[in-house]
């Protein structure tokens, strides 16, 4: 697989995964540890179920699973070494689908609509 496959399935693995990047490179950094899809999967099912886990993350962790479940079969065609590299390519396009949306965001905001129109309103 080329460099610019591994990043095109990184940029379609982070749109379907939408979660913010700290929660992705938290169980990134546990597959490069266990060097292992199974039990990288079943860390995620398990803190998606987990009692004593914040909604925000056990709700990231739920997306984990489905989504990298979901992809198994094309992911597993690849060396560890391969998968590595990918999901450090998610982390970084989890990174920019942030930043736009954020940026998004501002757009919306009325902060930003003063800069546009170049005015400033006065709040009473």
């Amino acid at each position: 697989m080329t460099t610019d496959e591994k990043v095109e399935l990184a940029r379609r693995l982070a749109e379907a995964l939408r979660v913010k990047r700290s929660e992705w490179q938290r169980w990134a950094n546990y597959f490069r540890q266990v060097r292992n899809l199974d039990q990288a999967l079943r860390l995620a099912e398990y803190l998606s179920r987990s009692p004593t886990v914040r909604r925000e993350p056990k709700e990231a962790a739920r997306i984990i699973h489905q989504v990298i479940q979901q992809r198994s079969a094309e992911l597993r065609r690849l060396s560890l070494d391969d998968l590595a590299e990918v999901f450090g390519y998610v982390s970084r396009e989890l990174e920019w689908l942030n930043v736009t949306r954020a940026g998004d965001y501002e757009k919306g905001s009325p902060r930003h609509a003063r800069r546009e129109s170049g005015g400033r309103h006065r709040s009473h």
